[in-house]
């Protein structure tokens, strides 16, 4: 299972969070658990001159997250709420790729203030259903994480 943290934004209350999660989903035992921090990877603003279902990747760093996220059976992406709605580093991120994603479950845990980050994780649905992901019906939102 990968944790995706969906906030690249420096002081990001996304990497605690993730953190948090990663010591649960460790001490359950029952997964392989890989940290994927977007902000590490660093990938830009969508740059491939084919669409992703062809998998005819260019860039060294498409191949690269193509690997990352190939290699996965399971996400789940820890996500803030920017502006009403999910994060631009997230949704770069997917729109990456097509086939790496299919099939597999994801889950969310999201925070903000008052809405938890739930709009973002409504409009990710949206996306990964798509893409024939498989989301967990249940979620994980953490209200007014600055407090």
């Amino acid at each position: 299972m990968q944790i995706v943290i969906g906030s690249t934004r420096p002081g990001r209350v996304g990497l605690p969070v993730a953190e948090w999660f990663h010591g649960i989903a460790r001490a359950h035992g029952g997964f392989e658990v890989e940290f994927i921090d977007l902000a590490e990877v660093g990938l830009p603003m969508m740059d491939e001159p084919n669409h992703p279902r062809f998998h005819d990747y260019q860039h060294p760093h498409t191949k690269a997250w193509s690997a990352t996220i190939a290699r996965a059976d399971a996400f789940v992406f820890v996500v803030p709420e920017y502006n009403y709605g999910l994060t631009a580093p997230v949704k770069n991120a997917i729109d990456y790729l097509q086939v790496e994603w299919q099939y597999k479950p994801i889950g969310f845990v999201s925070y903000g203030g008052v809405a938890a980050g739930t709009r973002a994780v409504q409009m990710l649905k949206q996306v990964v259903t798509t893409l024939k992901m498989v989301p967990v019906f249940e979620s994980v939102n953490i209200p007014f994480v600055a407090q």
